[in-house]
């Protein structure tokens, strides 16, 4: 289930104006803001951005990376309720804390916004390499304990933590499934590599994206394995006929050192050409990145003789940034040369708007 099935979304901070952040504030009057990355505590506007931005990469010893997002309405007129992803965790994170801390505004509780807010949140921790989520609340909020249950929470313990006794839940999160008209983008599994080595034996393929052909069914079983495990790269299943026909993926952008940048890379059977297929995926995780995951850029690139992958890139709207002269070796030792392009997210809700 996505944002628009609630009429509504997460944005990074600085995607929320200044005046909604003051309102958000002010909703909670003299309550203690939840979470505590969304309290400035004394810090100006301008101060507590930076400071907020800053936390995603930077971030003091006793601390851990963590990237804050609020959840508003659809329209953008009202921050609803806060959430805060831990990338990873410390020790006192790991006992109490966990990856996920959240909360709703005051005026807007009992209406199910926290178990939405959570379930929004989920991909996005995915995508910051959080396969499988610690969640904590306090033993006597029971709302909060069955917002976590009904999301897959599975209660390890209670502990205890000055007076109080703290539930710790922990939350598996699965790649996202993806569907368009003719197309379900899914997670990987053994029963896909047959599939997978028809496709990736042909010398058409791999060489178009820089990797080898497969001469094994046991090298794409190996292959299979890698992407199940990492996370970001999803088996391409045609609906008419049950079979896997490629790949894509979406991961940390090489190019690119924003920690809300990703990069597309895919890979097509050699017979599926020609249909349309790879433009209507790359559409699709286009709309997944910007509107699911709050990305900032998306990237992809292609070699200098690969027009294939050029058109479809053209298609889907992105903008050329550049050549990397003689930037990649590939398989062969072979080198060549890289065409860059990019997509800001500004520039992919104007086009949407535009439609």
């Amino acid at each position: 289930m996505e944002s628009g099935e609630w009429n509504m979304k997460l944005l990074l901070p600085e995607w929320v104006r200044e005046e909604m952040f003051e309102a958000y504030l002010a909703d909670w009057g003299d309550a203690e803001i939840s979470p505590a990355a969304a309290d400035p505590k004394g810090r100006d506007y301008k101060t507590w951005l930076a400071d907020t931005v800053r936390m995603r990469t930077v971030v003091p010893a006793h601390l851990v990376p963590a990237t804050l997002l609020f959840l508003v309405d659809d329209a953008e007129t009202k921050i609803l309720g806060g959430i805060d992803i831990r990338h990873r965790l410390n020790d006192y994170l790991m006992a109490f804390g966990g990856h996920i801390g959240y909360g709703i505004v005051p005026s807007e509780r009992g209406k199910g916004y926290a178990k939405a807010q959570l379930r929004l949140a989920l991909p996005v921790a995915k995508s910051l390499g959080v396969s499988r989520a610690l969640i904590t609340c306090d033993d006597g909020n029971t709302p909060s304990a069955r917002t976590i249950e009904a999301l897959g929470g599975v209660l390890e313990d209670k502990r205890a933590e000055n007076g109080r006794l703290v539930r710790r839940y922990w939350v598996d999160i699965p790649q996202e499934t993806l569907e368009t008209e003719r197309l379900i983008l899914r997670q990987w599994t053994m029963d896909d590599v047959d599939d997978a080595f028809i496709y990736a034996r042909s010398p058409k393929v791999g060489p178009s994206v820089g990797w080898k052909p497969h001469e094994s069914r046991a090298e794409s079983e190996e292959a299979v394995k890698h992407w199940i495990e990492n996370t970001g790269i999803w088996a391409i299943e045609e609906k008419a006929s049950g079979h896997v026909i490629g790949s894509i993926g979406l991961q940390r952008d090489r190019w690119h050192s924003n920690p809300q940048a990703r990069m597309i890379g895919y890979a097509l059977r050699e017979e599926s050409w020609g249909k349309g297929y790879m433009t209507e995926v790359v559409r699709r995780m286009m709309q997944f990145g910007f509107e699911s995951l709050c990305l900032d850029l998306i990237s992809v690139g292609h070699f200098e003789f690969n027009d294939r992958s050029r058109r479809v890139i053209e298609k889907c709207g992105f903008r050329y940034e550049g050549t990397l002269r003689r930037a990649s070796s590939i398989f062969d030792g072979s080198v060549h040369d890289a065409l860059v392009y990019s997509m800001l997210r500004e520039e992919y809700f104007a086009a949407k708007r535009a439609e």
